[in-house]
């Protein structure tokens, strides 16, 4: 048996005590940081929960990154008009890999989408098209580049233009009369791609090469998974485009030296010509972006409103007959007359494209990034986010949208331009992002339906609306020789 002093066996005492306490201190301590840790959850939550509350509303679970992206992309208009409708109005999304707000289409969020300039679109649009490409830049960037791109679209440059545009157009049309039914789209598309050569780059690349890298440059802008790594499709697509490059730089180089020739043989006669002389224009990463983005928008855009044009102009006989009766009443066939008085005297004609661009917009969507916190209809619209607007379905303030009229923009006899309507026509767009080359467009499409009303006719045998990333019908059919012809 062991005997312990009586000092150790105090000191023992005391050490168990202070242990104790040591104990009780350090559980109380526990508690406290669990109390801590609580309420700085709480406070989080309760500061997420506000911020939901002041979002707009939206579904809860989405697909990570994705979000709702993979329906989006089989019907952009029809996910629109789904989600207005389900919520009433104005609501929430994730699409193309950033959150998104869908907004109703009210006079108010015209004027706010108008009013930001800031593009919302994917950065993979931004590769595609080049990142001083005017579509992509946004200000002060974008002031100075529209500045000098605007250059190549007055009103002496558009009249230039119209000769090319009609002596393509007759061409074309006379290539295609006779041929056995087969689907449109290649043949519009090779006349699109030429129209766009010849007045953007004035004719001086080979055509069939330059639109084959075009066509797989831009199958990118459809890529769900935008990456540029080995074993991904998009790779392909950036190494097309670095094709384009190449060739622009060439052409570039090319007439630069033919400007430089002192005896000045060399007529200013395409867009490009007139960048070439504009003072300030002289980067070559300006220069390369506009030739790849002006020819993308003057031969895809075509593309998609040439077949939407004839698919709507056949799907009402009596309409084309009154528009067939117009052009025979204003134009004798001569491809010299060709110019803009007569243009503007096309009045039937021309509320006919803009009804066709009106109901088939080729894109349907304006999109804009916020620079900041936004109130939307009462709701907080996160800095960063993108905004989402598409006048063109169920919720336009057309009346009777759904229905094709060329009446409503006519007056007395007389075209009434409804470009600048923003709750019902969005072809161009709008505010400062405005299509800079919508007057050139409209040129383009008049030169070509005043040959065809004039001189040729065609036979629908299918017909198939696309949805995305461009809205239009495309044609199997069979052009004929009208019998007057």
């Amino acid at each position: 048996q062991v005997f312990w002093p009586p000092r150790a066996t105090h000191l023992g005492q005391q050490l168990g005590d202070r242990g104790m306490e040591l104990h009780h201190a350090s559980h109380s301590k526990s508690i406290w940081a669990l109390l801590a840790a609580c309420g700085v959850s709480a406070y989080f939550f309760w500061r997420r929960w506000r911020f939901l509350q002041r979002l707009p509303p939206g579904r809860f679970w989405m697909l990570p990154v994705l979000g709702e992206s993979l329906t989006y992309v089989k019907d952009p208009l029809g996910f629109f008009e789904e989600k207005l409708t389900e919520h009433g109005g104005t609501c929430r999304s994730h699409l193309l890999f950033a959150p998104s707000v869908i907004l109703a289409v009210t006079e108010e969020n015209a004027k706010l989408i108008y009013s930001k300039k800031d593009l919302g679109w994917p950065r993979h649009f931004q590769k595609l098209l080049g990142r001083k490409a005017l579509a992509m830049v946004n200000d002060p960037l974008h002031k100075q580049i529209r500045t000098l791109n605007s250059r190549a679209f007055g009103d002496k440059q558009l009249d230039s233009y119209l000769p090319k545009l009609q002596k393509l157009s007759a061409k074309y049309l006379e290539d295609w009369v006779g041929k056995a039914s087969s689907d449109l789209h290649p043949e519009v598309k090779h006349y699109a791609f030429e129209c766009g050569e010849a007045v953007v780059l004035g004719g001086e690349v080979r055509s069939d090469r330059f639109m084959k890298l075009y066509d797989k440059t831009f199958e990118g802008l459809g890529y769900v998974l935008p990456f540029d790594l080995p074993g991904f499709p998009f790779r392909q697509c950036m190494k097309a485009r670095q094709e384009l490059v190449e060739g622009f730089k060439a052409l570039i180089e090319q007439k630069r030296q033919k400007l430089k020739d002192p005896v000045r043989m060399f007529k200013i006669s395409t867009m490009l010509d007139t960048m070439l002389q504009t003072e300030g224009s002289d980067s070559e990463e300006e220069l390369l972006d506009f030739c790849i983005g002006m020819m993308f928008a003057a031969h895809d855009t075509t593309l998609c409103s040439v077949q939407s044009c004839l698919y709507w102009l056949k799907a009402f006989p009596s309409l084309e007959r009154r528009l067939r009766a117009e052009v025979e009443e204003l134009w004798d066939g001569q491809g010299f007359s060709v110019n803009r008085q007569l243009l503007e005297s096309m009045h039937q004609t021309r509320a006919f494209l803009q009804e066709v661009w009106r109901i088939t917009p080729p894109v349907q969507v304006v999109v804009r990034s916020l620079r900041e916190d936004t109130e939307v209809d009462g709701y907080l619209v996160p800095k960063g986010w993108s905004i989402y607007f598409a006048p063109a379905g169920r919720h336009s303030k057309a009346e009777n949208f759904r229905e094709f009229s060329i009446e409503r923009h006519l007056k007395d006899g007389k075209f009434q331009d409804s470009t600048f309507e923003p709750t019902y026509f969005n072809a161009f767009g709008g505010g400062s992002r405005m299509c800079i080359g919508y007057k050139f467009g409209r040129d383009e499409m008049l030169v070509f339906l005043l040959n065809f009303l004039h001189g040729c006719d065609l036979r629908i045998d299918r017909s198939d609306l696309k949805k995305f990333p461009f809205h239009f019908w495309r044609l199997t059919g069979s052009f004929q020789r009208l019998s007057h012809a």
